[in-house]
């Protein structure tokens, strides 16, 4: 019986992932005003009771699909879990680390990056909740930095500017003369993001 068990909860984690990948390939194909449970389905190969089971709603699917490393692989509880205990001089890297990482998921996720423009059109704040929840998580994990007084505005303000300027680059060339479409425009913004925060590590 035990096996039967391990077997059936296997088979629900696998599919619960393909219902979770199945919605970023229904963006990415449709965009997002399409992300319905008949499309979803059909899109994983499932039933879609199997949405409501799992789910229980479109906006609990969508709340889970940030959670699980689909949306940008710094939001999914994997990341956060593999990250460690890291030691105050560490700290500074470790935030650096994780908004290249960040902005280097947007850059190559269409289907991010055209949730996010959903969520602002629609005013929805499920998935601005559990990003948050996520954020917070990370702050935890990662701790204040030693010369930065309050370290999640500091986060706020550097996850803002990437959600902007990679959103932006889908309808513009540049923001001054930085250019959104080349990887030596990526480069200055990593190249400053890295300095920022140097100076408050």
């Amino acid at each position: 019986m035990k096996i039967d068990t391990k077997v059936k909860k296997r088979d629900r984690e696998r599919t619960k992932g393909k219902i979770l990948k199945a919605v970023g390939e229904v963006i990415e194909q449709f965009g997002t005003e399409k992300v319905g449970v008949n499309l979803i389905a059909r899109t994983a190969g499932v039933n879609k009771v199997l949405i409501y089971r799992y789910f229980e709603s479109v906006d609990g699917l969508m709340e889970q699909y940030v959670k699980s490393g689909e949306y940008v692989s710094t939001m999914g509880d994997d990341y956060i879990d593999n990250m460690g205990n890291i030691p105050l001089e560490e700290r500074g890297k470790a935030l650096t680390s994780l908004m290249n990482t960040f902005l280097s998921d947007l850059r190559e996720r269409k289907a991010t990056r055209d949730l996010l423009r959903w969520e602002i059109g629609t005013g929805k704040t499920m998935l601005s909740d559990a990003r948050n929840q996520i954020a917070t998580r990370i702050v935890d994990k990662i701790g204040d930095l030693p010369n930065c007084k309050d370290t999640s505005a500091l986060m706020a303000f550097l996850t803002a500017g990437i959600y902007y300027m990679a959103i932006s680059s889908d309808y513009r060339e540049k923001i001054i003369d930085v250019d959104l479409h080349s990887d030596e425009g990526w480069k200055r913004i990593t190249n400053v993001i890295e300095s920022i925060i140097v100076n408050v590590a």
